[in-house]
């Protein structure tokens, strides 16, 4: 007799986990910040690199664990990747709302044991006045709640990584090895020497090859 096949949720978890062991064992979803939860942002190089699949795949994953609340949260510029994906309508909050709001605009996803939220825009930059006590006292809160908060921070042709590299305890760049290119990598490289998102690790994904080791050497 044949077993009940697994639900889409379970089988994209355990495609992931490998991921999250990978980043767990670097320190990288698992290390809290100052805010108290274990937060990344992941980014990428350009549109269209997997960042929302990633970043939905290692929430789900860490969730999946049981290893305390987890946050999926879209900081995007248009704020909405994660709902598309998952097929639900998340009201955007704006980063300088305050804490007050949260809870009317926290999607609850019991079926994927998270909580999903999506920002009408990244935050401030660290230091920065504007906005910046009504984010600070929403960031401590997110800390407080979650174990684990997972940020899909867009890519790099906009300034959302960058403001995200102030608050998330780390930054990874997710990489599409399918078309990635030596020159992006190291245009990459020069961004990150003149003021860039500092990056505390790389995930490759849609490896369908061996990666050549080029592409390693480009990225130390």
């Amino acid at each position: 007799m044949s077993s009940p096949a697994r639900d889409p949720a379970a089988r994209f978890a355990e495609a992931f986990e490998p991921v999250r062991l990978r980043l767990f064992g670097a320190g990288l979803l698992g290390q809290a910040g100052a805010a108290g939860a274990a937060s990344l942002a992941l980014t990428a190089i350009g549109r269209g690199d997997g960042v929302t699949t990633v970043a939905l795949g290692c929430a789900l994953a860490t969730a999946r664990r049981g290893e305390g609340p987890v946050l999926l949260l879209d900081g995007t510029p248009l704020g909405r990747r994660c709902a598309d994906v998952l097929g639900v309508a998340a009201t955007s909050m704006a980063p300088e709302a305050g804490s007050e709001q949260l809870d009317s605009h926290l999607l609850d996803l019991p079926a994927l044991g998270l909580h999903l939220l999506q920002l009408a825009g990244p935050p401030p930059r660290a230091g920065e006045p504007a906005g910046a006590p009504a984010w600070t006292q929403l960031w401590a809160t997110l800390g407080r709640r979650y174990r684990h908060i997972v940020i899909d921070a867009g890519s790099l042709r906009s300034d959302a990584p960058l403001r995200w590299a102030g608050w998330a305890a780390h930054s990874a760049l997710v990489i599409d090895t399918t078309h990635v290119t030596r020159e992006a990598m190291e245009a990459l490289r020069r961004e990150q020497r003149h003021g860039g998102p500092a990056l505390a690790g790389f995930i490759l994904n849609k490896r369908a090859f061996p990666v050549p080791a080029r592409l390693y050497r480009a990225l130390s």
